[in-house]
């Protein structure tokens, strides 16, 4: 690749997802990384893009999204919503997500394969794979999940979920929902299973860690609490060193406290951010429909008529600077979360990182973690070059 080719971005501050880097450049060309260099390093005919004092941080990767842009991906699930989306969430310095759809008929889960499929392909959208929250769920955690749509799974589930050709997908189910062996039949498929929306006990929970359950999904939210003689699924994912949880950190669905415990308790590396977002998210309007029930933006929460929480209004963007401002992580620690540390839990080492063979996903942030621009395979996705 010749020095024509490549695009040097240089004077920013550089996050690599381990360390910070002053006076080096980003060197990219057909939507790789090449190198990271110093600033006197860079070939001479390469295109050099100054930032100034801005932050450079691998693309953020959001393993829950419902929406964004004004579209819910599991009302219309299309190559088109999924487009509208990726775009929606790219201000919000997101560059590779898992669109979600949450319990509902067989038919919509058909159909969100389908539509992940042709995205896959497209390769425009920032699209993973899948991610089907539910609909093997506890009835009493459902939370705004619709109940009638909750059900034990069958083969049929189980092949829509782990048939090949949708790239990565993640299951969140409630380990006592379903029959034995059917984690196992997932995980074995290659299909990262979570547990979400449950009250299983330890014990249950424990089982379901051995047949390779991976995740604990929005920790705390939806879930049996810990107590003193009952742990319950909090419990057990805060001391459950080996498994990662995700957190949805806008300051509704979690306590300050409730996430700083989760942030001290679980090892580097173990605790992911998550949007959960609505279409609100990188849209105009303050109103959406899920399953016919009107859904309203009021203080930063999107809530039921009765109040309910209904996923979030933040994108990952928001989260960072949540976790940096109001619980005191360190900025760096917040950035892996929300990119590195999905990659590495994911299994994709050519995201949430800014080293050589790495797509060139890349977020360019303030002092105060607003997004500038956004890069997807090299190419702006959002924003603009100072």
């Amino acid at each position: 690749m010749s020095g024509a080719s490549l695009t040097a971005l240089c004077g920013a501050r550089i996050f690599t997802g381990h360390a910070m880097l002053v006076r080096h450049a980003v060197l990219f060309g057909h939507g790789t990384i090449v190198d990271v260099m110093a600033e006197a390093k860079v070939p001479g005919d390469a295109q050099r893009i100054e930032l100034g004092d801005r932050i450079v941080a691998p693309g953020f990767i959001d393993l829950q999204v419902n929406g964004g842009g004004d579209v819910l991906f599991g009302a219309e699930p299309t190559v088109s919503t999924l487009t509208r989306i990726g775009a929606a969430h790219a201000r919000f310095g997101t560059t590779r997500f898992l669109p979600t759809v949450i319990t509902g008929p067989r038919a919509i889960m058909h159909a969100a394969r389908a539509a992940v499929a042709a995205a896959l392909g497209d390769g425009r959208s920032g699209v993973l794979g899948v991610h089907f929250e539910g609909p093997f769920l506890n009835p009493d955690k459902r939370g705004v999940h619709d109940a009638v749509h909750i059900r034990t799974p069958d083969d049929a589930d189980r092949e829509c979920i782990a048939a090949p050709g949708i790239g990565i997908v993640l299951a969140t189910l409630a380990p006592e929902a379903v029959p034995p062996g059917f984690i196992a039949g997932l995980s074995q498929g290659g299909v990262h299973v979570a547990a979400g929306h449950t009250n299983a006990s330890v014990e249950v929970l424990r089982r379901a860690r051995a047949e390779g359950l991976t995740l604990y999904t929005h920790l705390y939210n939806a879930m049996s609490q810990l107590t003193a003689r009952a742990p319950g699924v909090v419990g057990m994912a805060l001391v459950d060193a080996d498994a990662w949880c995700s957190v949805i950190a806008d300051g509704h669905h979690l306590h300050e406290v409730s996430l700083a415990l989760a942030w001290r308790a679980k090892p580097p590396g173990k605790l992911l951010l998550v949007s959960d977002a609505m279409p609100p998210v990188g849209g105009t309007q303050r109103t959406f429909t899920l399953d016919d029930r009107p859904i309203h933006v009021a203080d930063g929460r999107c809530v039921t008529a009765d109040g309910v929480l209904a996923g979030s209004a933040i994108g990952l963007s928001d989260a960072v600077r949540y976790c940096v401002q109001q619980i005191g992580i360190p900025l760096d620690e917040a950035l892996r979360m929300a990119s590195t540390y999905v990659a590495d839990y994911l299994g994709r080492g050519d995201l949430g990182r800014i080293a050589p063979g790495a797509c060139a996903d890349l977020v360019m942030l303030d002092d105060d973690i607003k997004v500038i621009a956004t890069l997807r395979d090299g190419a702006l996705a959002h924003g603009a070059f100072p």
